[in-house]
This record gives structure tokens, sequence and C-alpha cells, in this order.
């Protein structure tokens, strides 16, 4: 479940962190509720007009069984400062996009939001998440003495 906007229908301009990552977190949350107990209802009422029609929560605890059958816990999250590498608002601030990873431990939480603005409040109109191995700093070598 991702997005793909054209570029050219979006500008890159900032939100303000504090206010990016209560969303970030507020959503990675209710996955991680639907992915302990197996009901994504809150996650799906909880979301966009259009996130609930196309995803009931039976569709949604198909398209999150990869994640919960790999045992990803995203409570540390909660604890965890994310990087934010992408950060877009669309023309007409009608949605953000957040895209990034949490560099928790053993493996790094990925995730790629879409929010919409309906009725003066930002909710979820796409997600992906996943897990990957964390980012190590390349060491440095010693020169080559001669």
């Amino acid at each position: 479940m991702t997005l793909g906007a054209p570029a050219q229908a979006q500008q890159v301009e900032q939100v303000e962190r504090s206010f990016a990552v209560a969303l970030i977190r507020d959503v990675l949350t209710a996955i991680n509720h639907g992915n302990w107990t197996g009901n994504y209802t809150v996650l799906r009422d909880y979301a966009s007009r259009d996130f609930a029609t196309a995803n009931d929560p039976t569709r949604l605890a198909g398209l999150f069984a990869p994640v919960r059958e790999a045992g990803l816990d995203m409570l540390p999250v909660l604890a965890t400062e994310p990087e934010i590498l992408n950060t877009q608002i669309a023309a007409g601030d009608t949605q953000i996009r957040l895209t990034g990873y949490f560099p928790v431990l053993p493996e790094h939480i990925s995730f790629d939001l879409v929010f919409v603005n309906e009725k003066a409040r930002w909710v979820l109109l796409d997600v992906s998440v996943g897990k990957f191995d964390p980012i190590t700093e390349p060491q440095e070598t010693a020169p080559a003495s001669e």
C-alpha cells in the first residue's frame, strides 16, 4: 500500500518536526495494536474516508500479515526519534507525505505515510511499513604507509 504521486504535483516544504513525529507515531501505534490483536478496525475507522472505503478490517489484516508474521514490534517508536528522510506537502496543502525510519535494534522500522486533511484534521490516506537491517557507518581504514 504505497502512494506514488507525480513529482510535479508536489512541492517540498517543511512540516513542523514535532507535528510530523506525532503523526508518524500515532499511525504506527495504531498499526502495532492491530498487529497485536489481529483487529484493524480502529486503524480503518481512524483513517480517511478513501482509506476506509478501500480497506475493510479483513483486508487490512491480510495486508499487514507479513509485518505481523515477521514479529515487527513497533512499540520502540514511542521512545526513539525517527530519521525523517523526506517530507512533501501536496499543492494546496491537502496532503502530507512523510518517509523515513526509526533506528531501533535489532532492525530499523521504515515508514512511508500519506495523510490527507479531512474535516480540519490530518488522517491516514496511505501507508507502507517494514523493517530492514541497521544502517552502519562505514569504517575508516588507516592510510597505507609508504
